[in-house]
């Protein structure tokens, strides 16, 4: 831009008489803030309108300048995590308080965001509420420039004059009234700076004494210039290493939106409430979309996206959006011959910041009153902006909009190739954005799958998304996940399904270990609801997703939430649809009743025809349910049992009777047999999971269970915690473990030392499955650590976790484990 730049010449005021009349100090901050006004007046006008979108700011402890230059949205996509760090905020007037101490060095306060995270609404909104008095009292004056326009001083000038440029009505600055804690300059957008700031240039301490504006910069940040005075600069995160640390006050960041602030906005964009609903719940189908919503920008497109989609009369219906097709919604509207040039633009400026003057319009056949005019009509694709002396620039409404619309032009150009061409022009891409360590191409990449999507560029089996599945998993890149997924939305997840059941890699070159760091990813991109305060209101949009053709969710867990019998009948909408894929389903703790089960039992015939391998987990635990419930999951189980492989009711009343009428009327589980161990001998029996977890079935009870096991099972998984067996018990166990049995929880029990050696014993068996064996608080001592250790260390045995957590083994058992440990053939990974 700099090669086009405009030479500004300010009229120095004449010396000696003449001067007009000295400004008091009062009248100098009048005139100060009477301009800011004036400036800010539109958006003085937008807040009154929407007055609760304050930007979120919080300091940055661990600030450090390694790792500056990764993309934007690297930043703000945290969806493959299963946790991320949330910040405290803080309010601006505590980040620019006057009464820090600091030294003539240490005078600046940086914020850093991302593009569109509303560093410059923050400056004016500051600027503004210190103008109209209605915040930051203790500053005196409140000085911003925008740094882009700095780029078109070519010339030498003065501190005092480029002030004077910017604020013409503030005459008689001078030292003396600048250098002071509390005056601050805001320097708006060093990203957008075209020089770079020189910390070894010339030093300037002078007011007065002319010089290159990026000396003036680097000085009034060095201290030399006005060393009592501070400096505020936002700027986003590459640009920020310019900046040795030494130099700065205090490191801080703007967070973006909250969740509430989300919400607000789409409301504010869509002007329904209902309406807005059902967009968030388009939204946070993905986490990706959900964290990018952050971004203030990005939640304006993807709002403006939704309200041309959604229409009143549409019920629930979901037609899922990725990222590329919300971008081709709010672009589409303007495709004219404007736009075609503007992605031809985009491409050639990929390595540049988002700043346009005229002549790089023109490079791209595009005048300064076609771009004017078309920025009026699509703010969102491209904005115009003046500055001094009626200066324009123009910038994309946000970076990805440029990114979105370089990939367009790119595949443009790539579909003029012949079409066995089109796949080795993809893959190239897919190298390049690889080869950059900080993601600079991801986002770029992610819009070109997404592209060949909408237009059929790629068949679905070429050899393109084969060698990006290969990519992914050898470089464990999420950023290239990101781009599969934009192209199928369920890609991978056949191959992780297929590894977890059989714990071999699906592709012969491809480590365990990188299949297992690629399902903590997509089980972290999946994400779970439970504990999420959840109501009645929440399900119409669930039963929506659950019977989208798109939704790649197979385990719902809404334990812990306020779901009513109503919010479960809605629920059915969306189980009995064909599209549903859903195989787990967790109610727990939600206060359901026996009502519930009548709607559930409505559905499971649906179930069974939508999709026969279709395998249901029922999770109930803790519902509230009694005897008249069982009999509507009994008369469930009658028509759909085939399909049935977890039931939880623990923590119910359902009583002896309850259980039994759901075992007599089990078609699966053999009609007419009124205890579990006639249902678990069926040779047919289908049922992996069992949880009786918390009930009285005592030693009994158990001997049943375990001898209907032995003679017959396909159980891999027993949760009979918290079930009164003793030392008993466990004798009965030697035999089951000799099944398929792969979990067992014991814990809760009082099996006691003897009772925990007869299982010590069974461990030891050739034959044994056992993988995971849980004997917290099972009232154990070291007495029992030596035949543990000696069952863990069985060459025969597989047992790969064991939990002992809650008992009294103390330090001499532990060195019995020990040795046991120490054994070459010990194969467990994880003791509690």
């Amino acid at each position: 831009m700099s090669s086009h730049a405009v030479r500004l010449i300010m009229p120095r005021c004449p010396r000696g008489a003449g001067h007009a009349e000295k400004l008091s100090v009062m009248d100098l901050r009048t005139h100060l803030q009477t301009t800011l006004k004036n400036k800010y007046q539109a958006l003085n006008e937008a807040y009154s309108e929407n007055p609760l979108l304050h930007a979120r700011l919080c300091y940055k402890d661990d600030y450090s300048f390694s790792n500056l230059h990764k993309h934007d949205f690297l930043y703000v996509d945290k969806s493959h995590l299963h946790t991320w760090t949330v910040s405290t905020t803080v309010p601006l007037t505590d980040i620019l308080s006057c009464e820090c101490k600091h030294s003539s060095s240490r005078k600046t306060v940086l914020t850093l965001g991302v593009s569109g995270a509303g560093k410059t609404t923050v400056v004016q909104r500051c600027a503004l509420e210190w103008a109209e008095g209605k915040g930051y009292h203790d500053i005196y004056l409140l000085l911003p420039l925008a740094v882009w326009e700095l780029n078109f001083q070519m010339f030498e000038l003065s501190l005092i004059e480029l002030l004077l440029m910017f604020y013409p009505e503030l005459k008689e600055l001078n030292a003396s009234s600048l250098n002071k804690s509390n005056v601050w300059f805001v320097l708006d957008g060093l990203d957008e700076f075209d020089h770079l700031i020189n910390f070894s240039c010339p030093a300037v301490s002078d007011v007065s004494e002319a010089s290159r504006v990026t000396v003036l910069v680097t000085n009034l940040i060095r201290g030399n210039l006005l060393p009592n005075s501070h400096v505020w600069i936002t700027t986003r995160y590459a640009a920020a290493t310019q900046i040795p640390q030494h130099y700065l006050l205090k490191v801080t960041e703007v967070q973006g939106f909250s969740d509430e602030q989300k919400e607000q906005h789409f409301r504010t964009v869509i002007g329904n409430d209902e309406l807005t609903h059902r967009a968030i719940d388009h939204v946070k189908m993905s986490k990706s979309l959900d964290f990018l919503c952050q971004i203030p920008v990005i939640c304006i497109i993807m709002a403006n996206a939704f309200k041309n989609l959604l229409k009143a009369d549409d019920g629930f219906k979901i037609s899922p959006l990725n990222l590329t097709q919300i971008y081709t919604n709010v672009v589409k509207a303007s495709n004219s011959a404007v736009f075609a040039k503007l992605k031809r633009l985009a491409l050639l400026r990929m390595a540049e910041n988002n700043l346009m003057s005229e002549g790089d319009l023109l490079q791209s056949d595009i005048s300064i009153e076609e771009a004017s005019s078309f920025s009026k009509e699509w703010p969102f694709v491209l904005r115009e902006e003046k500055g001094l002396c009626n200066t324009i620039v123009f910038r994309f409404g946000h970076s990805s909009i440029q990114e979105f619309l370089a990939a367009s032009a790119k595949l443009d150009d790539i579909e003029e190739n012949p079409l066995p061409l089109r796949s080795g022009c993809c893959r190239e891409l897919v190298d390049k954005a690889l080869r950059n360590a900080t993601g600079k191409f991801d986002v770029f990449l992610r819009f070109i799958f997404g592209l060949i999507k909408e237009r059929g560029t790629l068949e679905p089996k070429d050899r393109l998304f084969t060698y990006t599945k290969t990519m992914i998993l050898e470089r464990s890149s999420v950023g290239l996940f990101h781009c599969l997924r934009e192209y199928d939305s369920q890609a991978l997840l056949n191959e992780v399904n297929d590894f977890l059941k059989s714990g071999v890699s699906p592709f012969c070159q491809t480590t365990p270990q990188r299949w297992k760091l690629m399902v903590q990813i997509t089980r972290a991109l999946e994400g779970m609801l439970r504990f999420s305060n959840l109501t009645d209101k929440c399900c119409p949009a669930l039963a929506a997703v659950l019977s989208t053709k798109e939704s790649y969710l197979r385990k719902l867990d809404l334990g812990y939430n306020s779901i009513s019998d109503n919010g479960v009948r809605t629920l059915v909408e969306g189980l009995t649809d064909k599209n549903c894929r859903l195989k787990a389903l967790s109610l727990q703790g939600c206060g359901v009743t026996s009502q519930a089960c009548r709607h559930l039992n409505s559905c499971s015939f649906y179930l069974a025809v939508a999709n026969t391998a279709f395998r249901c987990h029922r999770r109930l635990s803790q519902c509230n349910i009694e005897q008249m419930g069982c009999y509507y999951l009994a008369s469930a189980l009658q028509n759909n049992s085939s399909h049935l492989t977890e039931l939880d009711l623990s923590i119910n009343m359902v009583g002896d009777k309850g259980a039994n009428e759901i075992f007599e009327n089990s078609a699966r589980l053999h009609k007419r047999i009124a205890i579990i161990n006639h249902a678990l001998k069926s040779e047919d029996s289908s049922l992996a999971e069992l949880n009786l977890s918390n009930n009285s079935l005592k030693d009994a009870g158990f001997a049943v269970i375990c001898e209907g096991m032995y003679a017959w099972c396909s159980l891999k998984k027993l949760n009979v915690s918290r079930c009164g067996i003793t030392r008993l018990g466990c004798g009965y166990l030697a035999r089951v473990l000799s099944v398929e049995l792969q979990d067992l929880d014991l814990s809760l029990n009082c099996l006691e030392d003897m009772g925990v050696k007869e299982i010590s014993d069974g461990l030891k068996n050739p034959l044994s499955h056992l993988k995971t064996l849980n004997l917290s608080h099972c009232s154990l001592t070291d007495d029992c650590c030596a035949q543990l250790a000696s069952g863990i260390s069985s060459k025969q045995g597989i047992i790969g976790e064991l939990d002992l957590s809650g008992n009294d083994l103390q330090d001499k058992g532990v060195r019995k484990l020990c040795v046991g440990l120490r054994n070459p053939h010990c194969k467990l990974k994880l003791l509690s």
